[in-house]
């Protein structure tokens, strides 16, 4: 049985304020019940995996000026009721440090989230809202140790 594989990125955009590393971090405005996240989302057919990070940051939260620290890893999830397997490729990147503290973002591109409103915001570790899925299978001090620790 061949399985479907749904390739998609995540991002984790760290910035330093006062000698520690804080994560960036959204909220929907406009679906109340979706939890915290992380920009991220689909790879595009013909798209490698660093083009769709870099496209899907900058349409879910419209940053630019990013520099890629590295790849974090790769996790997969079988969604039982798709049938669907997940392949999420996460990264960590570093935002400037005169980035804005907070600020709304209206999503553009041709996704589904196309026009939903993100609130974006900077969050210390500990987190104090968990992530949806796998996330926090990277978010420790073994494959973030920038957040966990004072630089």
């Amino acid at each position: 049985m061949a399985k479907d594989i749904a390739e998609k990125v995540a991002a984790f955009i760290v910035r330093l304020r006062a000698n520690q590393y804080e994560l960036l971090l959204f909220r929907h405005l406009d679906k109340k019940d979706v939890p915290v996240q992380v920009p991220g989302g689909g790879i595009e057919k013909g798209e490698t995996i660093e083009a769709a990070l870099y496209r899907e940051i900058n349409e879910e939260s419209g940053l630019t000026d990013l520099t890629l620290i590295r790849k974090i890893g790769i996790s997969e999830r079988c969604r039982l009721n798709s049938r669907v397997t997940v392949r999420r490729h996460f990264y960590l990147l570093e935002a400037p440090n005169d980035i804005a503290d907070s600020w709304v973002h209206t999503v553009h591109g041709t996704g589904n989230d196309a026009g939903l409103r993100f609130s974006y915001f900077w969050e210390r570790s500990p987190l104090q809202q968990p992530l949806p899925d796998n996330y926090s299978l990277f978010l420790n001090e073994i494959y973030l140790p920038e957040l966990f620790k004072a630089s």
